[in-house]
């Protein structure tokens, strides 16, 4: 699909299902008079034209009605209440962090945990409030998620009004089994034969019920994409942010240069520039605006959460530590340093953060997804080794062995004795997966931690190694 159709099909959605008050708020009271109209035609009554002054005078109550509707949707579904618990079932992986046990005292967890639920949670959820409404009218509609909260707004609004008109119309049938409707702008009939009643009863009934399940349905899908939208500290999405890092990983990795080589390559460059738009432009930018989302949500949360931290005395060094855990900077920052290429240190955390992914739901996965978080962080971490000993001039016959390079970094004291071992546990398991097809490894949960924390720690050395390079 080309730029300006892509372009043109989002404009025709916006169109055809964002406009939340012509087709959320108004309609469903153009609707109204149009079901009037059909009613008094097939009584045979002349229509009074007046009907349509008053469907137009009403543009003004509706205006008001879409103009607090942004409130009405916050409070109607719950969202400030569904972000606090998920913000408190979450305040060890969010805030505190359970692999920091090095890092804070149990007391003092226990007084950062009761600071958060009492001080920072609040202000977070109080915080949603402002940026829904904010971003109400201003929200751009460029991504797919708010495309949908567009979407599902309107439907909400929709279904809400026209629950009510219908529940409306249901009363006034009653009404009319009784006695005539006499207004100034509109007369109606009473209406005698109980048969009509029972079949007008039945239908705004079936209405009504249709528009509130559609409006409950509507709550429950923007109560997440709300959440999903607005820059805001939320638990990850497991799945949604696997799915995302194995498509960038195939992307990056595609040996496109070595299938048509270098120099057809410049030849057909902007017919490949054109495909690349149309097929990965907007996954992409849909990845980057996550990230930056999620950047711009921890800043606004940090700056809540530091005034706490100082305030419980907790040392700089510890808050450092919690900082970097908070904006998932440790491993990749120092990588940068040790790495040549920028498209290595994207590669290195891909796979970590897949790795830790699967961590989480460990219990839950195949033996195959076990193999495949193995292999992944066996990878990255070989790269990023031989990156490393490629910087002290190491032997060029150790590269292809792995364990000859662990060897040579507990030689220059980058490694413990404890960390080689973790390493070589995974080392031997991905070579018997690599080499012995066919053969059943147990790969443990505690294997893949421990090596992830011998990875951490020799990172750490690395960053001291350095500094202590650039001071001499």
């Amino acid at each position: 699909m080309s730029e300006s159709g892509y372009f043109s099909r989002l404009g025709a959605t916006n169109a055809l299902f964002n406009q939340r008050f012509l087709l959320g708020v108004y309609a469903p009271i153009i609707l109204e008079f149009i079901v009037y109209a059909i009613y008094t035609s097939a009584k045979g009554v002349e229509l009074n034209w007046g009907v349509i002054l008053w469907a137009l005078m009403l543009i003004a109550p509706a205006l008001f009605f879409y103009m607090i509707s942004p409130m009405f949707i916050y409070f109607v579904s719950g969202v400030g209440k569904s972000y606090e618990t998920s913000l408190k079932n979450n305040i060890e992986s969010l805030f505190i962090f359970s692999d920091d046990e090095e890092s804070l005292t149990e007391k003092q967890k226990a007084k950062i945990h009761q600071a958060i639920d009492e001080q920072l949670i609040p202000e977070l959820v109080e915080e949603v409030r402002g940026l829904y409404i904010d971003s109400y009218v201003s929200r751009t509609r460029s991504s797919r998620k708010e495309t949908l909260l567009s979407s599902f707004e309107t439907l909400f609004l929709f279904s809400t009004m026209w629950s009510i008109l219908s529940l409306a119309d249901l009363i006034g049938v009653i009404i009319l089994h009784f006695r005539p409707i006499e207004l100034d702008f509109v007369v109606i009939d009473k209406i005698d034969n109980p048969v009509n009643i029972a079949i007008f009863v039945s239908i705004f009934a079936v209405m009504t019920i249709l528009s509130d399940i559609l409006a409950y349905y509507s709550v429950g899908r923007l109560r997440k994409l709300m959440l999903e939208t607005l820059p805001i500290v939320i638990p990850i999405d497991e799945e949604e942010q696997i799915k995302r890092n194995n498509y960038i990983r195939a992307l990056s990795q595609f040996p496109i240069e070595s299938l048509v080589g270098d120099r057809l390559l410049r030849k057909h460059s902007r017919q490949i520039d054109l495909i690349f738009r149309d097929e990965f432009a907007e996954p992409l930018s849909e990845a980057l605006r996550v990230y930056a989302r999620n950047q711009v949500a921890k800043q606004q949360a940090w700056r809540i959460y530091r005034p706490i931290l100082d305030s419980l005395k907790v040392s700089p060094k510890q808050t450092a530590i919690i900082k970097d855990r908070f904006f998932d900077s440790p491993f990749y920052e120092i990588a940068r340093g040790v790495f040549s290429y920028e498209h290595e240190v994207t590669s290195l955390k891909t796979d970590i953060e897949y790795v830790k992914n699967r961590l989480k739901l460990w219990d839950e996965i195949s033996e195959e997804e076990h193999a495949t978080s193995l292999v992944f962080l066996f990878r990255s971490t070989e790269q990023l080794f031989k990156s490393l000993i490629e910087r002290y001039d190491a032997p060029i016959e150790i590269y292809t062995n792995f364990s000859m390079i662990l060897q040579f970094l507990k030689d220059k004291e980058f490694i413990s004795e404890k960390d080689k071992k973790a390493f070589n546990t995974i080392r031997k398991k991905r070579n018997t997966l690599v080499h012995q097809s066919g053969r059943v490894v147990n790969i443990k949960k505690k294997e893949i931690e421990e090596f992830l924390e011998s990875l951490e720690n020799t990172l750490l050395k690395v960053e001291t190694q350095f500094k202590s390079e650039i001071v001499k």
